[in-house]
């Protein structure tokens, strides 16, 4: 107990600190590829969508399983047959343009394309009409996967003492993903809340590429290397003395 405080600041520097909920990003890098109608995914679309996304939801993984009885007299085991994915869940912050929620609509109706009478494709039309113009019996053509899948990333990474996504440790690198579902988007009257977009994507597999976080975080001890200015370096010698002294204070209080 007397070094308990001395050990935890130790191990959390040994870990390089406390990995925290809000230090994500996520991307759909080759989301331009789909070709999407009505909208135009340029690179501040794809910036906006980074920026905005207050929630992803790390999928968990398990495997299929069989079952064989009487491997030994009375015993059964359990072996795995097959690995199974669940679903990626993404939430985005919506702003003025919608601009988010466009996308994922637009890529939906990548999927499902509406084709008239003579086979072909019905254009979006621009701007606001009181009663689009459509035929009855206009139906609904699925694309090829190919048309509608790509590519989605999620990089988790802490800040470090020159940026905040310094100690990069992990990014999910999902392949062939598309949306299934859209959450109903809520609008009321009354008391003005953020209005989000939840969104739910299938994929046919994930793979997680590891990155050591310590190779990229330095000590306080060690942010000379940094070219830092001089009253940032002051403050951060500051706050590494006002810890110490809070240290030697809490084992005097507590006579540990």
């Amino acid at each position: 107990m007397a070094n308990l405080y001395d050990d935890l600041r130790k191990q959390l520097r040994r870990g390089a600190g406390i990995a925290k909920s809000n230090q994500f990003r996520v991307t759909i890098p080759a989301i331009w590829q789909l070709d999407l109608k009505g909208l135009d995914v340029s690179n501040s679309t794809r910036e906006s969508m980074e920026l905005l996304c207050s929630q992803a939801s790390l999928p968990s993984v398990q495997a299929a399983t069989g079952q064989v009885n009487g491997y030994y007299t009375g015993h059964s085991m359990k072996y795995p047959t097959m690995k199974m994915y669940n679903d990626l869940s993404l939430t985005f912050i919506c702003d003025a343009n919608m601009t988010a929620y466009k996308v994922f609509h637009a890529w939906f109706d990548k999927i499902f394309q509406e084709v008239d009478n003579s086979g072909n494709d019905i254009e979006m039309m621009e701007g606001w009409t009181q009663s689009p113009d459509r035929d009855r019996n206009r139906f609904t053509r699925v694309s090829y996967p190919d048309q509608y899948q790509t590519s989605l990333l999620v990089d988790k990474f802490e800040p470090g003492p020159v940026n905040r996504q310094q100690t990069k440790s992990m990014r999910y690198w999902f392949q062939n993903v598309y949306p299934y579902s859209i959450d109903a988007v809520p609008l009321d009257a009354g008391t003005t809340t953020l209005v989000t977009c939840t969104v739910n994507l299938y994929y046919e597999r994930f793979e997680v590429q590891y990155e050591d976080a310590l190779q990229a975080f330095k000590s306080m001890s060690q942010l000379d290397r940094y070219p830092l200015p001089k009253s940032l370096r002051k403050q951060l010698r500051r706050i590494d003395d006002q810890t110490r002294k809070f240290s030697k204070n809490l084992k005097q209080a507590f006579d540990i």
